[in-house]
């Protein structure tokens, strides 16, 4: 696996570390491009109409955002995590005990594999957001399971989706159990572009309450916020 990455500072010290892995769409093809079509950029490349809002923004700017590039293949969890300690290791204002990981489809997967490296060597993640995970539950041990119950995830599905099954997510949220995760079913009236029911994640990135979770999870998951999007209370009311 092949790793290039772009960053964008925080305005707050000690900064925490958010990373953010693509999907299958975005490998190869120019870095900035396919890196910064989505996700949490302040500088957002997708359709200009869903450009962030002010709120957004500012909640973006409290982290120290990280994303990985992919020229082909997938994500490897042991080299990610060793691509996170050089990055951490060239940035001392950093704080390595606030590592907050998203990721889309083939990168909602990804940053699952990379929670569970470091967990399995001893360092912290703090909380996970998680949209549309390739392979839903399929190919986690007992103890792997085990060891994601010990980070609150957020997972994100709209149930027809015809490139990654909902089922597998649905089935990965009833693995790892409602006391330390939550299903946030995502309906077609929420997503950017009702055609693509795949794409349930550009909504919730441009969503502050999503990096407001992130920050502070509950303890429950049933106290999380459900993130209620903006358009989608607009196309309620005609």
């Amino acid at each position: 696996m092949t790793l290039a990455a772009l960053s964008q500072a925080s305005d707050q010290i000690p900064e925490s570390l958010l990373v953010f892995l693509h999907g299958r769409g975005e490998i190869g093809g120019n870095i900035d491009q396919q890196v910064r079509k989505y996700g949490p950029w302040t500088n957002i490349l997708y359709n200009p109409k869903d450009t962030y809002g002010p709120d957004t923004i500012a909640e973006i700017r409290r982290y120290h955002v990280l994303g990985f590039h992919l020229s082909a293949e997938d994500w490897d969890g042991e080299a990610l995590s060793e691509a996170v300690d050089r990055y951490l290791a060239a940035h001392p204002t950093i704080d390595p005990e606030r590592l907050f990981l998203t990721g889309l489809s083939l990168g909602g997967r990804g940053v699952l594999r990379l929670a569970l490296h470091r967990l399995r060597t001893g360092r912290p993640v703090s909380s996970i957001a998680s949209f549309c995970p390739a392979g839903g539950a399929a190919g986690y041990s007992g103890a792997e399971i085990g060891l994601l119950r010990t980070v609150p995830i957020y997972l994100f599905h709209c149930p027809e989706d015809g490139v990654v099954p909902f089922e597998g997510s649905a089935r990965l949220h009833q693995r790892l159990g409602s006391d330390v995760s939550r299903l946030r079913i995502v309906h077609k009236t929420e997503l950017a572009d009702e055609a693509s029911a795949h794409d349930c994640w550009t909504q919730f990135y441009g969503s502050p309450g999503l990096y407001r979770w992130l920050s502070a999870p509950a303890r429950d998951p049933a106290e999380w916020p459900h993130l209620d999007l903006p358009r989608a209370a607009q196309n309620d009311t005609g």
